[in-house]
């Protein structure tokens, strides 16, 4: 299934014009005077890249409604249906598909499974893309244009298109752009799930006021981004192997890789269903912890918050090691974790200052509980940032 009509694909725009439709799109409409000051730009050259946006349909240009001092100025704003991509965030069984337009917001989802495993324990790879092209398909008759598509998987993706590894597809070195790319005639990303959510942040989130920050998410496993001076890491060095079993307590629990005490042991599922009283519902998640925990079970109780606390250690310390005073919290586990006093607790423990420090760090926590429509959107953002010509 070829999309053909409405569906050619349109050249990207060049690094001049992209940082001008970024900054209308982060920061709101501005003046053609703004923008050469914020940009830097000389107002030729502001003038000229304005006229491209607007001629190319990215941006529209009006009069001010009511000038403050002497005559209106002209106003460049991002026109929103001027891109419009499909995401698509694969899970072990499902994929969830919504349609965005240039602002990320959602105008349609839907969902498929996914064909079961094969004896080798994998996903079958063409199934798949059949799976995401009929998607895109059913999604692209909600919107007047579609230009592209963003893929969202966990795991390890190289050139945005190579799955290296699918932890919970089975895959290694599969390319997978290139044969949706075939199907449906459009230009595609393949990313990690939660670097599409760092790209999602980095323009709509919280990007908007730092520059710096990281993404850390709780469910199904824990992940971890990094965007640094404005730009998100394609790839970590080690896939946040690192980070995920940093040590908390030498006499703590192991994980299931034998280390005692590390933030995985006390926040993958997996290792936490292995420590869980037999009273909690299987499986189990920290939100059925918590909600064990309201009812007086003491030992839920316990294990949520010495959870809630190994992630206030793992927080601030990737917030150190970054240099950052932001860090984006997200995932289906998030809630329920932050309904326990102990992460705060500890990442206020963590920051204090001693009696001769004079230097202060303050630390924000942006928390986002996602859905997989939330995994989703995060995908058709990288799209759009994608067919736009980079970021």
């Amino acid at each position: 299934m070829v999309m053909t009509e409405g569906t050619a694909r349109r050249r990207g725009l060049s690094a001049a014009e992209l940082a001008v439709t970024r900054h209308l799109l982060v920061h709101g409409p501005a003046t053609r005077q703004d923008l050469g000051h914020r940009l830097q730009l000389s107002y030729a050259s502001t003038s000229r890249l304005a006229r491209a946006l607007v001629d190319g349909g990215v941006a529209s240009e009006a009069l001010e409604p009511e000038p403050a001092v002497g005559r209106p100025r002209q106003v460049l704003t991002a026109v929103p249906g001027a891109r419009h991509v499909v995401g698509c965030k694969l899970t072990a069984d499902t994929a969830y598909g919504v349609v965005c337009d240039m602002f990320g917001e959602v105008k349609a989802s839907a969902r498929s499974a996914l064909p079961k495993p094969g004896h080798d324990g994998a996903v079958p790879v063409a199934a798949t893309v059949k799976v995401i092209a009929q998607l895109t398909g059913k999604l692209a008759r909600r919107v007047p244009t579609l230009d592209g598509i963003g893929v969202a998987i966990g795991g390890v993706v190289a050139d945005r298109s190579v799955v290296q590894e699918g932890t919970f597809l089975g895959w290694r070195d599969v390319d997978l752009a290139t044969p949706v790319e075939q199907r449906t005639g459009l230009p595609v990303i393949v990313t990690n799930d939660v670097t599409a959510l760092a790209r999602e942040q980095l323009w709509f989130g919280a990007g908007r006021t730092h520059a710096t920050f990281g993404v850390v998410t709780v469910g199904a496993g824990l992940g971890f981004a990094v965007v640094r001076e404005g730009v998100a890491t394609e790839r970590l060095v080690d896939n946040g192997h690192l980070l995920a079993h940093s040590p908390i307590d030498s006499s703590g629990p192991r994980c299931r890789l034998g280390h005692a005490g590390c933030a995985a042991a006390y926040l993958n599922r997996e290792d936490a269903q292995d420590r869980a009283a037999g009273t909690v519902a299987r499986p189990v998640t920290f939100a059925g912890l918590a909600e064990a925990a309201r009812a007086g079970d003491e030992v839920s109780g316990r294990q949520l918050d010495e959870a809630a606390g190994a992630l206030g250690h793992l927080v601030a310390t990737f917030a150190g090691a970054l240099q950052t005073t932001c860090i984006v919290l997200a995932g289906e586990d998030v809630a329920a974790l932050t309904t326990s006093p102990a992460m705060t607790e500890t990442i206020a423990e963590r920051l204090r200052p001693g009696p001769r420090e004079v230097q202060r760090c303050d630390l924000e926590i942006v928390t986002t509980p996602l859905t997989f429509a939330d995994w989703a959107r995060g995908a058709a953002v990288a799209g759009i940032q994608h067919v736009l010509g980079g970021a």
